[in-house]
């Protein structure tokens, strides 16, 4: 796919029903993404026979192998991880645009995100075939730090999971662990994590927070001295996280910086923002506290958007090489 080819994209998005796959469908529709050809594929069965793009219904072909993405130029994969690795080893032709976790571990697969990698080195990788896109807590630390100027020293950060997080199902266990829990019939087996109405660090709290920090350094392009404590809600949807940052000679430029930074919204009202108030926001809404003894900055976001927005943000620059 080069410049050289004179033709638009064959587009297909794995996982089209999915929390992130529909946002991916969504956003092609609102942004008016030229291409040649887009297809919709899932790899469920019982998935919807039709997903919304713009003002269109475009319909939903179940993919039976990765075979079926060969005539495609790109292919992004919002499916569960075992599923993306299926894909990713058969290497069916398209560049493979991952947002689940079976390329984040990678040492070999390029970490990419808006704002925070060159267009001319994304395009430079294009001969890898296979991007992963970070984990939405990963590229807000980045880009928050990138904004203020830190690349080094230490960093603390509390990342706060919601349900849409791990995925359309885990969105519905919630609800129906509320729904029970609130008409008293909450029935958990020996083996069941209460959701509902709980906070609790995940499983894989240790190994995640290991995967974040590598990605905000991959990121970056430095490795911050970084802390995280991981911690699942009980929310449906987005995103949030709390940075901690010591004192700096330049603290009282950091202000002014992340109110200047592209796609980082900074409140300065005591207005609330919470996770709710983030859902369908493509922006970071940052409010920063600072002191004497540094500042917290308190980060909320739309996980499922900001993923979908960096996998089309690739699928954009790739794409221009080729129109």
């Amino acid at each position: 796919m080069t410049a050289a080819s004179g033709r638009a994209i064959k587009l297909a998005v794995v996982g089209a029903p999915g929390t992130v796959g529909g946002q991916v469908v969504e956003l092609i529709g609102a942004r008016d993404f030229s291409y040649a050809e887009l297809k919709l594929f899932a790899t469920s069965a019982g998935i919807a026979a039709e997903v919304e793009s713009g003002e269109r219904a475009l319909p939903v072909s179940p993919l039976e192998s990765p075979a079926d993405l060969a005539p495609f130029d790109i292919a992004v994969l919002a499916i569960p991880e075992a599923e993306a690795r299926s894909v990713i080893q058969a290497r069916p032709g398209p560049i493979l645009i991952d947002l689940s976790a079976a390329t984040r571990l990678s040492s070999v697969t390029p970490v990419v995100a808006p704002g925070l990698t060159p267009r001319e080195r994304l395009l430079a990788l294009e001969s890898e075939k296979v991007f992963s896109v970070p984990y939405p807590a990963a590229q807000v630390i980045a880009s928050v730090l990138n904004a203020i100027g830190i690349r080094s020293g230490f960093v603390a950060a509390h990342v706060m999971i919601a349900a849409s997080a791990e995925g359309r199902e885990a969105v519905s266990k919630l609800f129906n662990q509320s729904v029970d829990l609130l008409n008293a019939r909450l029935d958990l087996g020996d083996d069941e994590t209460q959701l509902a109405f709980n906070v609790f660090p995940p499983p894989n709290a240790r190994a995640l927070a290991e995967v974040l920090s590598t990605q905000v350094g991959a990121l970056l392009g430095s490795s911050p001295e970084l802390t995280i404590q991981m911690t699942r809600v009980s929310a449906f949807h987005g995103g949030a996280l709390c940075l901690f940052l010591p004192p700096a000679a330049d603290s009282g430029e950091w202000a002014g910086r992340l109110r200047s930074a592209p796609g980082i919204i900074l409140v300065e009202s005591d207005e609330a923002s919470g996770l709710i108030d983030t859902v369908g926001q493509e922006g970071v809404v940052v409010r920063m506290a600072a002191g004497k003894s540094g500042a917290s900055l308190w980060c909320t976001y739309d996980s499922a958007r900001l993923a979908a927005l960096s996998a089309l943000w690739i699928a954009e620059t790739l794409s221009s090489v080729a129109a």
